[in-house]
């Protein structure tokens, strides 16, 4: 870490945050009040919002499941290249290594899944073999 990015709002850092800053070299930036677009993360959270509502009209999601759609979302998001990053993924950027993207190119969030369903040992039931 290099830097400390915060906004603008009203805080007070300690003396002993200050020292620590010192000490590892590490500089401190505070955005401008009134200028969210100085804000990267309100920027990248911008796009994940636009994402999930997408996707959730998209599918029908039940309003309830959002914060699954939302996991989905960002999972997605980090596994697709950005030009900012050189055409790489965020993934790729963290841990250096290229991730592996068969699972999300496979299955899609809210598809219908089949599986079989245990034996049922009662007698006479009609139950079928698929749920």
């Amino acid at each position: 870490m290099d830097t400390l990015i915060s906004d603008h709002a009203n805080y007070e850092m300690s003396a002993r945050v200050k020292d620590i800053l010192r000490s590892l070299m590490i500089g401190h930036w505070k955005s401008e009040p009134y200028y969210q677009h100085q804000n990267f993360a309100e920027h990248r959270w911008g796009h994940v919002k636009a994402n999930l509502e997408w996707l959730m009209a998209f599918l029908d999601v039940d309003p309830d499941c959002w914060l699954l759609a939302l996991n989905y979302v960002c999972s997605v998001m980090n596994l697709t290249t950005e030009k900012i990053l050189g055409w790489r993924t965020p993934q790729e950027v963290a841990d250096g290594e290229t991730p592996d993207i068969c699972i999300p190119l496979c299955f899609m969030f809210w598809d219908i899944v089949y599986c079989a369903r245990h034996a049922n040992k009662q007698p006479g039931s009609q139950k079928g073999q698929e749920i």
